[in-house]
């Protein structure tokens, strides 16, 4: 059963003409009854980008009845929902052979569109059919539905072939109309039973891409409240945070204020990374200038909420040294991207070309990069002082491996017991260090 957080059932929204939409659907619901699934019907490939937008904001994923439905659709749109299509396989094919033998036709003679050749010529391998007039028009992404029927009705009146094997509904529904040979080719059960996984997969991933944490450091880098103009900095500070606010509500997210000049922003990494907000990010700059504040953001990713602060801030200081207002993230894994919206988009390790550096990893037995985050996090925090806990969270390792990199530092002259803590219920002293990298 596909579920959403909280039990509630994964909308699909089923894409394409009438007859295959409903096909769709009744194969959805056998497979698992309770799927919710609506359908958002053209008839002409052409025009289903028209039903795009209401099937987004509707639904948590898009199922396009075939290939080519998908193909036109994600040619002329940015889908931002999950997606796939419904293949056409050997089953389908296999299908249509079965039709065309209670018709007394040859199997050797027709033409077949948007399947793919390979999937044809094993077919034709396994049921022993030469290809004697078969021809083979394979999706071609942009190619009006009306070219694929004068294709067909060409080979037909040339007496090249006896029927019409296609994927479209309007090339068939057209082709009989005008009174030729024609059979459509159903997607099957099967084939939209592999085309739910992997909607499935895809959603999953989506959730898992959305579950990740972002933080952003706002930070009013040149604000004073002046005595003398006491009332008129409050005015001007009251109009700034209204479209901070605005702000945070465009990414559903929550604002902490931090000080007197710091803004704490919780949301998921969904929403925060990308292009898009990117561009909120800078226009909310500029609009704050205008007000002669001038506001820095550093952007961080993880998978729990200190870490992604901790990466945020990381970010907001290299954002505040470059005096730019340029944006900055840090990811999960301490990657710096940035700066972030431009053509010149950098990504690099945190890493130092400092001999002093380089000095505390050779004694300590640290890395480099692993002293850095120290060094970044102790900064952020305003403290040097760590317990074990504190310490593997801060360089991702177990609290046993802590204790032993404690140990190390202060062995090296770089650390120093600071107190031992008392836990409330009794129990083993613990100690902290100061951590001596500066």
């Amino acid at each position: 059963m596909v579920k959403l957080r909280k039990g509630k059932i994964m909308k699909i929204g089923v894409i394409g003409p009438e007859s295959s939409c409903n096909s769709v659907k009744e194969s959805l619901q056998q497979i698992d009854s309770e799927l919710e699934v609506s359908c958002y019907i053209r008839e002409r490939v052409s025009h289903c980008g028209e039903v795009v937008e209401a099937c987004e904001g509707e639904c948590d994923a898009i199922l396009f009845t075939g290939c080519a439905v998908e193909d036109f659709v994600t040619g002329s749109y940015e889908i931002k929902k999950p997606y796939t299509s419904v293949e056409r396989s050997s089953v389908s094919v296999a299908g249509a052979f079965l039709k065309m033998q209670k018709q007394d036709m040859e199997l050797d003679a027709f033409s077949i569109d948007v399947v793919e050749n390979q999937v044809i010529t094993d077919l034709l391998d396994a049921v022993q059919i030469l290809a004697r007039n078969i021809y083979s028009c394979s999706m071609q992404p942009g190619v009006d539905e009306q070219e694929y029927v004068d294709w067909h009705i060409r080979l037909q009146e040339e007496g090249k072939t006896n029927v019409a094997l296609t994927s479209f509904v309007w090339v068939y529904n057209t082709l009989v109309e005008q009174g030729y040979q024609a059979i459509y080719l159903r997607g099957t059960r099967e084939t939209v039973r592999r085309a739910l996984e992997r909607l499935k997969s895809k959603y999953a991933l989506t959730q898992a891409e959305y579950s990740r944490i972002a933080v952003e450091v706002l930070k009013l880098t040149n604000y004073e409240c002046h005595v003398e103009n006491y009332y008129a900095s409050m005015i001007e500070k009251a109009e700034m945070e209204k479209e901070i606010v605005r702000y945070v509500q465009s990414i559903q997210g929550t604002i902490f204020p931090f000080g007197k000049r710091e803004y704490v922003v919780f949301s998921n990494a969904g929403v925060i990374e990308n292009v898009q907000n990117y561009g909120r990010i800078q226009k909310l700059q500029q609009t704050v200038k205008k007000t002669g504040i001038e506001l820095d953001v550093g952007i961080g990713m993880g998978l729990t909420v200190y870490k992604a602060e901790m990466n945020a801030r990381k970010a907001l200081e290299q954002s505040v040294r470059r005096k730019k207002q340029e944006l900055f993230l840090v990811d999960e894994k301490d990657v710096l991207l940035g700066p972030l919206d431009t053509e010149r988009q950098l990504r690099y390790e945190l890493i130092s070309s400092d001999p002093k550096i380089r000095e505390i990893a050779a004694k300590t037995g640290l890395s480099e990069h692993s002293v850095l985050k120290v060094i970044a996090i102790a900064q952020a925090r305003k403290s040097f002082i760590f317990d074990a806990h504190e310490l593997a969270e801060c360089l991702e390792v177990t609290v046993r491996s802590a204790r032993r990199i404690m140990n190390k530092i202060m062995d090296s002259g770089y650390g120093k017991l600071h107190a031992k803590e008392m836990a409330v219920s009794g129990g083993r002293p613990k100690a902290l260090i100061e951590i001596l990298f500066q």
